[in-house]
């Protein structure tokens, strides 16, 4: 039976062998051509031809292009033993591919008018690797070890194969529903039916349901068709030439009648005729490979039924001589005479006018147990007997075509019944006829009922649930199942592929409402994940930026924590530039993420003067925020904050190698970049407070550097004054004792100059600390501006957004000025003292004393007693001889 309408989705007839297929309960003429049996869409054709006629759904190697590795299987297999493949399931290797080629299809078809175009292709795809997979195993030895996961992916392949395949029609018909409607409304009534194919045939313009159930037939036979060779691989024509029915018996007949040979004593006695009902009239048999030929060719017309290849079964029993039954086979079509009134205008007749005799004929020979299962399930699929169907059905989708097939045959009964059409009255309809009407939900709930299939656990295979909330049209049941999955933690990557294009495709068709976002959403943000496991750019870039705008930072971020490749990470963030995601803010927050993350040791507990290799990951890091000019900005604060907690853990060395990577440009550049945009040289609050703090930092490092300078001249570069000869020496040790004597004072005398230019050098740069301009060190500028900016919360998920304020930053800069300010006055006091400066010294506790107001103010009294203790501790010599110039009483 084939849905007689016209449809958005294109279906053409496909002939074979100069012939016809026979694959519409509407059959059309017997010249080669397909009857139309109500006007076409524009650019349309008949929807309910079999989904084998179309073009659109069969692999043509020369027009599409197969993978690198699938091409390579498909010849090697041809050549080589698979043994020598079968390392390491060389199948599940090959079809790593896909998750590429899905990204390319989908990437090349945006538009919506491509949608049709993106579902065949993603078919094709798979259809191409089932082919070799299937190659693959074929050559394998039987039971090989290694190729269990390929035995497993080539399942799930042929899973998806069949999904994408039914979505395709499901859904044109489905959203095409609008359209046709209101282009029937225009045409307008064309009158009551005259033929019993015309009735059907407005049966299935009126009712979407049926035309969807059809659609389902069409869609499992054509999965059939493409694996009957796997399945039945014992075609008839292999064990006999003769286009002679039976005949084994045939010739121990005419030898017997001819009086050659006798019958043996104790032999089953043969049937007498070769009519088709012999055997069940006589109640004897044919010859036994008579009868083992029958098997195998009832065996193979079902699988033919199944397929939809009607034509293909008849020609089949003309070819073993049973041209009666091929006869038979044709009973069950639809009567259509399209004659009109004038006789010189004839046509041929189509279909069975006597179809209501046909029908009880088959019923009775389906619900016939004497008959082999196979022979009363071929004529109880053409007549709806559902028990005799059943019989030989043990996989999950030959149930459902069983039971769709029935559903359908008693809607078109219902409709035949009432109709006034016919030219007598109609044979009544057999007594064990069901009287209640499947529906689709009806038909999945018998199904799933049947023991065979519970004890498969045939119904539990995701890739059937997801074909069956697609049938029954259920968005909602189908994303939880996907969600257990997820749950699970069992989901295959190849099925998480398919689910995650599946959602993509409801999305774009309007599918998928507000309260299911939540589940796609977790589907999507679950492929992403897989994707940054196998490492591929593309796919997380394109994976990530089909997630809702809040998900995208986070999840892209996460990828490129780990990647430290200079290069790589320049093509990674041009991939996520050309997708459309925010690159400014992906790569703060991998920053901001890699500088946050640690050991679990506390910075202000811990004084680790070595660089450790964390250290390095963080400084490198920053480099994310050095490819655009643009974000210098965030590249000063970022850096600002990892080298504050360098800082707080006295790591100097890691602090001077983060600095020393920030362009020395950068404050220039972003000052200009305000000024372009603003016309104004002047920073807003944030950015002038980053770059004085970048500036505080660069002058204590300055000041560290002229120390060390000093302190290393000072002690390690003084000349050593030559040793005096003991008395009674030579002449000669006394000459070379006055010239080393000489020697010693000009070093001596370059060394106090050295040394004075590099004191000075370093007063003024420990000054610079002491007396930064406009607040102190490390003390921000506008705070009023700042504090209303900043949350009065210590939470340090403040720090998680790039643009946000860091909560604890102020905690951070006291923290440091407790550290650093009395260290670089100790520092300076030991110069001073070193150098014998007292009168530097009391002014810098002029310095001290001036300056106790504006101490209180940076650290609290608490610190600035601290402070002032710690200054005492380490000047106690200088400031006792001083004690009076202090103005504070320090003893």
């Amino acid at each position: 039976m084939r849905t007689p309408r016209a449809s958005l989705r294109t279906f053409n007839a496909r002939f074979r062998g100069g012939e016809p297929e026979i694959s519409s309960i509407m059959d059309g003429p017997g010249d080669g051509t397909s009857m139309r049996l109500s006007p076409a869409l524009p650019h349309t054709s008949q929807i309910g031809l079999s989904m084998v006629d179309s073009p659109s759904m069969l692999l043509d190697d020369g027009n599409v292009t197969a993978p690198v590795h699938a091409l390579l299987y498909r010849d090697t297999v041809d050549t080589t033993s698979a043994a020598l493949l079968a390392d390491d399931d060389p199948g599940v290797r090959a079809t790593q591919v896909l998750f590429s080629e899905f990204i390319s299809i989908m990437v090349a078809h945006p538009s919506e008018a491509q949608i049709w175009e993106e579902l065949e292709q993603y078919e094709q795809v798979c259809s191409q690797q089932v082919q070799v997979l299937d190659k693959l195993i074929r050559k394998a030895p039987r039971h090989y070890a290694n190729f269990t996961n390929t035995q497993k992916v080539y399942q799930q392949l042929l899973g998806e194969r069949n999904i994408w395949r039914l979505v395709g029609s499901l859904f044109s018909e489905r959203l095409g529903e609008e359209t046709k409607d209101s282009l029937m409304l225009m045409e307008g009534e064309e009158g009551e039916p005259k033929t019993d194919m015309e009735v059907v045939t407005r049966m299935y313009d009126a009712n979407p349901s049926v035309r969807e159930a059809q659609i389902v037939i069409d869609w499992l036979e054509k999965n059939a068709a493409d694996d009957i060779n796997a399945k039945f691989y014992d075609p008839v024509e292999y064990f006999g030439g003769a286009h002679i029915a039976w005949e084994n018996t045939l010739k121990i007949l005419k030898q017997e009648n001819n009086g050659m040979v006798q019958p043996l004593k104790g032999m089953r006695p043969l049937v007498t005729s070769l009519d088709p009902d012999s055997c069940l009239r006589e109640g004897r048999n044919l010859h036994d490979l008579d009868q083992e030929d029958e098997a195998r060719l009832m065996r193979r017309v079902f699988a033919h039924i199944r397929c939809g290849q009607v034509a293909e079964a008849q020609e089949l029993c003309v070819k073993s001589g049973h041209q009666w039954r091929a006869a038979t086979l044709e009973g069950w079509k639809l009567h259509h005479d399209p004659n009109p009134g004038d006789p010189s205008q004839r046509q041929l007749i189509a279909g069975n006018s006597y179809r209501d005799v046909w029908k009880a004929v088959a019923w009775r020979i389906a619900s016939d147990e004497r008959l082999s299962v196979f022979e009363r399930a071929v004529y109880g699929a053409l007549c709806g007997h559902l028990p005799s169907v059943l019989t030989v059905c043990q996989e999950w989708q030959d149930t459902l075509w069983a039971y769709t097939r029935a559903m359908v045959d008693q809607w078109v009964e219902e409709q035949l019944r009432g109709a006034t059409t016919h030219l007598h009255t109609l044979h009544p309809l057999p007594k064990d006829f069901p009287e209640e009407k499947l529906s689709l939900k009806k038909v999945f709930e018998a199904a799933e009922r049947r023991p065979e299939l519970q004890r498969h656990q045939d119904i539990r295979n995701p890739y059937y649930l997801i074909q069956k909330y697609l049938i029954l049209d259920d968005m909602e049941s189908l994303l939880r199942e996907a969600h257990v999955c997820l749950a699970d933690g069992n989901i295959a990557p190849h099925l998480l592929r398919c689910v995650a294009h599946l959602v993509l495709f409801l999305r774009r068709v309007g599918r998928i409402t507000q309260p299911l976002e939540p589940l796609c959403t977790d589907i999507l943000e679950a492929c992403v994940k897989e994707s940054i496991e196998r490492g591929d750019v593309e796919q997380v870039a394109w994976y990530t930026s089909v997630l809702p705008p809040w998900l995208q930072v986070d999840w892209y971020a996460r990828f490129l924590h780990n990647i430290t490749d200079d290069h790589h990470r320049r093509h990674a963030l041009q991939l996520a530039g050309h997708v459309g995601l925010d690159t400014h803010a992906i790569t703060a927050a991998v920053v901001t993420n890699i500088r946050l993350s640690s050991s679990g040791r506390d910075p202000e507990g811990e004084v680790v003067a070595e660089t450790t290799t964390e250290d390095r990951v963080k400084i490198n890091a920053v480099d994310w925020l050095l490819y655009d000019p643009q974000q210098r900005v965030e590249a000063l604060r970022q850096g600002n904050a990892l080298m504050r907690t360098f800082l707080i853990s006295r790591k100097i060395g890691a602090t001077r190698a983060l600095f020393s990577k920030i362009p020395t440009d950068s404050v220039n550049l972003i000052i200009s970049q305000y000024k372009g945009e603003t016309g104004s040289s002047e920073l807003p609050p944030r950015a002038e407070n980053v770059v004085r703090e970048y500036f505080c930092i660069r002058t204590f490092l300055d000041a560290q550097d002229s120390f060390t300078d000093w302190f290393d001249h000072y002690h390690q570069k003084r000349p050593s004054a030559p040793k005096k000869p003991t008395p009674g020496s030579g002449f000669a040790q006394q000459v070379a004792f006055e010239q080393a004597e000489q020697q010693y004072k000009g070093e001596m005398e370059r060394w106090r100059h050295t040394l004075d230019l590099i004191t000075k050098t370093a007063c003024d740069r420990l000054y610079n600390v002491l007396l930064f301009p406009e607040g102190g060190w490390l003390v921000d500028s506008a705070l009023e501006d700042q504090d209303q900016e900043e949350p009065c919360g210590g939470e340090e998920s403040g720090e998680d957004r790039p643009d946000s304020p860091e909560p604890n930053r102020g905690h951070h800069l006291s923290v440091l000025r407790s550290i650093y300010i009395p260290q670089v006055t100790s520092l300076l006091q030991n110069i001073l003292h070193c150098t014998e400066n007292y009168k530097e010294s009391l002014q810098l506790a002029d310095l001290i004393a001036s300056e106790q107001h504006q101490l209180y103010k940076a650290f609290g009294r608490g610190e600035l007693e601290r402070f002032l203790l710690k200054l005492q501790d380490t000047s106690r010599e200088l400031l006792d001889n001083n004690c009076d110039a202090l103005g504070y009483p320090l003893q």
